[in-house]
């Protein structure tokens, strides 16, 4: 069986590298899209995603708000972790959970582990076509 999936979305490519790197020591396949744009196609590919870790401002059309609530007109159930340091909790409607940047490893795993479980508890959330 396969470990769950986690779709990172991060334009600033040294925090998503530390990011994807921090989760696949933890066990989770991880997927990178550097915008938000890059995600939802991963999303729209049909691509099992468990879970999302997003950025808010990203360059381009789809920022980490517009991803998350595409996301959950693709597949409700799919939870999406919303990270920003310019934006409050009660901004981030659309979202299971918020992380105001800087956090740690450890908290975002802990918000992991409260969603989705360890790695090879697998509920892959597509979208239906």
């Amino acid at each position: 069986m396969d470990a769950q999936t986690i779709l990172v979305v991060e334009d600033e490519i040294l925090i998503r590298f530390i990011l994807a790197d921090s989760l696949r020591d933890m066990g989770y396949q991880v997927l990178e899209a550097g915008d938000g744009a890059e995600g939802f196609d991963i999303l729209s590919s049909g691509q099992a995603v468990d879970l999302i870790v997003t950025d808010v401002r990203m360059p381009g059309e789809v920022d980490g708000l517009e991803l998350t609530r595409r996301s959950k007109l693709l597949a409700p159930g799919r939870p999406v972790i919303v990270c920003s340091a310019h934006l409050l909790r009660s901004e981030a409607f659309h979202a299971d959970e918020f992380l105001a940047k800087p956090y740690s490893i450890d908290a975002l795993a802990e918000v992991i582990a409260r969603l989705i479980g360890d790695p090879w508890q697998k509920r892959s959330q597509t979208h239906s076509t």
